[in-house]
């Protein structure tokens, strides 16, 4: 009979043992703590969905003239996603205890998301100090998955090269989800806005690892960015 104690306090134990793990390592990781988006990634392709502007969404696209229109023709980035389109120049990601960097360049654009809980988007401070029109953002891990909301950018062009004459309102709202898997990395961004469009836009980007890779300086110069180069005289 004591042996059969034994036994059972030793099986007792020995579950303890076991969830005190799974709980460890539940809490791990929906802390999110890992490294795999840290590098310099290249764009491998993207895909646009849900496409459906409103009236006003129509009728903005119809009017956009990329020759007066673009902000990227003035050194100014019109928005993430459309950075994020551009195919040649990279990405860098790098992971902070406290915020995560992400670095483009293209535009010499560089990003500071903080990950401070319970930090509302609306307090959070510009995430490019030189172009606020790119407004504020915050993050988070859901697991593994970086997530990030964005809200605050100024109206105007969204995107030029994907979709170009995309048009977002001061009502836009974004969430980027960061999925890792290994030396490939998949970047989902779900646009809301009520102004242009009749449901989220979502805009997916595939991206690969470039072991080695840098980021290296754009250096816009509206004089040289302007389409007018390319017209004849």
């Amino acid at each position: 009979m004591r042996w059969m104690k034994l036994t059972r306090l030793t099986r007792q134990s020995a579950m303890v043992a076991v969830l005190l793990i799974a709980n460890s390592i539940l809490a791990h990781a929906m802390a999110g703590k890992r490294t795999d988006l840290n590098g310099v990634w290249i764009l491998l392709g993207s895909k646009t969905e849900n496409l459906k502007l409103t009236p006003a969404g129509e009728k903005a696209r119809a009017a956009y003239d990329y020759q007066k229109d673009d902000p990227d023709m003035r050194c100014i980035p019109a928005s993430f996603t459309r950075i994020m389109h551009t195919p040649s120049p990279p990405i860098e990601v790098r992971q902070r205890q406290d915020s995560v960097e992400i670095n483009y360049e293209f535009m010499d654009v560089r990003r500071r998301v903080p990950l401070k809980k319970g930090l509302a988007v609306k307090d959070a401070p510009y995430a490019v100090r030189e172009h606020p029109n790119m407004g504020r953002s915050v993050g988070q891990y859901d697991g593994e998955t970086l997530v990030i909301e964005t809200a605050g950018q100024s109206p105007g062009v969204l995107d030029t090269l994907g979709v170009p004459g995309l048009y977002q309102s001061d009502q836009m709202r974004t969430v980027e989800r960061y999925v890792p898997n290994g030396d490939m990395m998949q970047v989902t961004i779900t646009h809301y806005d009520p102004v242009y469009f009749l449901q989220p836009l979502i805009v997916t980007y595939n991206y690969l690892r470039l072991p080695g890779g840098k980021i290296l300086k754009w250096d816009c110069k509206p004089e040289e960015a302007t389409y007018e180069r390319f017209l004849p005289k």
